[in-house]
C-alpha cells in the first residue's frame, strides 16, 4: 500500500475533539498524515492531489477500541469451546490475529489495545502489520496479565484442564502466562521485580496488572480477591514506569479498584465491573480527580433485554450495579474510554448461542464498537461525547494522542466516511463509505484476507 496525497472536500467533519461537525470542510492529507484542515472555500488543494468530495459525507477519525483480544479470551472464559479452538489453531495463532485486526479495520477500527494475549503471537502480529507485511487495525500489545493465569488456569476454563492432554494444557498455559502467570503471587517482591523486568524486555507496548484476581468464572460472582500486596504493586508499577509503557489494571471489586486508582494507573480496565456493587461516593470523587481513564464494557438496551430472555448468565453484566456505575461515571464527567473486551469467535462457538446472544453481540469483534457506542448514548453520553470515547479518548489514555485519535494536522491518517450523520443517530456510525488507514483507502471487500476462524467448517 502506499499513501498518495489527498484532499477530501465539502466534507461535514466531526474531528474527535468534541466540538460540533464543521460542514463543507476540505481535509488535506500527505505521506499519511493531515496537514491542512480548513474550510472549502479558502482551504488550497496540492497541485496533483486525488480529489474525493465529501459532499453529503461525514468524516469521523478511524475508531480506537482500548481493550481487546484478538485471540478470544471470551472463548477460555465461557467454557465450552476453548480446548478445540487453541488445540484447532495451534501453531496459527498469529494467523488468527491478523484476521481479528482485519475485521475490525472493515469496520473502521483502525487501532486496538490487545490487553490479554499470548505475547508471542501477538507482537509477531504487530510487527508484521506495523512493516507492511500484513494489513490490519495497528496493534498496540500487552501480552499477557502479570501475576493471572493461562486459559486453563482458575482465572478461566479451569475444567478444560481435566478434559485435554496435561502436556497441551500446560504448554499453553506457559505460553500465555510468560512467566509472570499466577505463580508470581507466591514470590518475593525482589523476584517479582526481576521477573516483569525481563517480561518487559521482551517488546510489550503496556503492561497489565491483575490487581484482583479473574476466578468468578471458576468459584462464581460472590466474591474477588486481591493478586498482590501493595509494596508488591507498586514495584511492578515502578518497573512500567522505568520501562515508559502504560500501566493497565483489572480489577473485580471496590477495593481493588480503589488500590488501582491510588497507584496512578493510567487505563482501569473494566473500570464498572465491581461484582454488583455500587461506588461509594469517596471512590467516584477519586476517580474523577485522578489521571485514570476508566474503560467501561457496557450492554445496549436491547441485547440486555435478549439476554433476560434466554437467561443467558452475561444478563448480569449488563444490568444493576454493572450498568449502574457506568451511569454514574458518565455522570460524573469521568474520563472515559471504549473498550468491548471482544474476540474473534469460534463458527462453532457463535452457532451454540441462541439468536438472542447471538445477534449484535458486544464481544464479537466487528461489530462491537457499533454496540458500545449505541449503550453510551443510551446511558447519557451525548453523540459527541461517545465519539471522543471511541477515539480521542482511547489515544490519551494510553499516551498516543500526538499520533492517532482526532483529524488534526500532524496525525496520521485515520478516518473513516459515513453516508449519515451520527449526530443524529450514534447508530449511523455503522453507516461507513470509506475507511482510510494513515492515508490509504482500506479494500473492506477483501477482508479479511485469509479468513480461518470465521470460515470454519467450510
Amino acid at each position: 500500500m502506499t499513501s498518495e496525497t489527498l484532499a477530501v472536500t465539502n466534507v461535514h467533519l466531526i474531528d474527535g475533539q468534541g466540538g460540533p461537525s464543521k460542514p463543507a470542510t476540505t481535509v488535506i492529507v500527505d505521506r499519511g498524515r493531515f496537514t491542512s484542515i480548513g474550510p472549502t472555500v479558502s482551504t488550497e488543494i496540492p497541485a496533483g492531489a486525488i480529489v474525493i468530495d465529501g459532499s453529503n459525507q461525514w468524516m469521523v477519525p478511524g475508531y480506537i477500541n482500548g481493550n481487546v483480544h484478538l485471540l478470544d479470551a471470551w472463548m477460555f472464559m465461557v467454557g465450552p469451546g476453548t480446548i478445540e479452538y487453541l488445540a484447532r489453531w495451534e501453531g496459527r495463532y498469529t494467523e488468527v490475529i491478523e484476521e481479528a485486526a482485519q475485521l475490525v479495520l472493515r469496520n473502521g477500527v483502525t487501532t486496538v489495545f490487545d490487553t490479554y494475549n499470548a505475547i508471542d503471537p501477538v507482537i509477531a502480529a504487530r510487527d508484521r502489520i506495523n512493516a507492511g507485511t500484513s494489513q490490519g487495525a495497528r496493534i498496540f500489545a500487552a501480552g499477557t496479565i502479570i501475576g493471572m493465569g493461562g486459559p486453563f488456569s482458575a482465572d478461566f476454563h479451569f475444567a478444560g484442564r481435566r478434559a485435554a492432554a496435561q502436556s497441551f494444557v500446560n504448554r499453553i498455559d506457559e505460553m500465555f502466562e510468560a512467566g509472570v502467570g499466577h505463580q508470581l503471587s507466591l514470590l518475593p517482591r525482589n523476584e517479582v521485580r526481576a521477573r516483569v523486568r525481563d517480561y518487559l524486555g521482551r517488546g510489550v507496548d503496556m503492561l497489565k496488572i491483575a490487581v484482583s484476581d479473574h476466578i468468578f468464572m471458576t468459584v462464581g460472582f460472590d466474591r474477588s480477591y486481591q493478586t498482590f500486596t501493595r509494596p508488591v504493586l507498586d514495584v511492578i508499577v515502578e518497573e512500567a514506569r522505568s520501562a515508559g509503557v502504560p500501566v493497565l489494571t483489572h480489577s473485580l471489586s471496590i477495593e481493588a479498584l480503589e488500590t488501582s486508582v491510588e497507584l496512578g494507573a493510567d487505563v482501569l480496565i473494566h473500570a464498572n465491573y465491581t461484582m454488583g456493587q455500587p461506588y461509594p461516593h469517596s471512590l467516584l470523587d477519586k476517580i474523577v480527580a485522578s489521571d485514570s481513564w476508566a474503560e467501561l464494557q457496557t450492554v445496549h438496551e436491547n441485547h440486555q433485554r435478549a439476554l433476560e430472555e434466554c437467561g443467558s448468565w452475561s444478563a448480569q453484566l449488563g444490568s444493576g450495579a454493572f450498568a449502574d456505575n457506568e451511569r454514574t461515571l458518565i455522570g460524573a464527567n469521568a474520563k472515559i474510554m471504549m473498550g468491548t473486551d471482544a474476540g474473534c469467535p469460534s463458527v462453532d462457538h457463535l452457532a451454540d448461542l441462541t439468536p438472542g446472544e447471538r445477534d449484535d453481540r458486544p464481544w464479537t469483534l466487528g461489530g462491537d464498537h457499533f454496540h458500545w457506542t449505541r449503550s453510551m448514548v443510551e446511558k447519557g453520553m451525548s453523540p459527541l461525547e461517545a465519539i471522543s470515547a471511541a477515539t480521542l479518548n482511547v489515544a490519551r489514555g494510553y499516551g498516543k494522542d500526538d499520533l492517532i485519535g482526532s483529524v488534526e494536522p500532524g496525525k496520521l491518517a485515520d478516518f473513516v466516511l459515513l453516508d449519515r450523520d451520527p449526530l443524529d443517530d450514534i447508530r449511523n456510525l455503522r453507516e461507513i463509505r470509506d475507511v482510510y488507514q494513515a492515508g490509504v483507502a482500506v479494500d473492506r471487500i477483501k477482508l479479511p484476507a485469509h479468513p480461518l476462524v470465521t470460515t470454519h467448517p467450510a
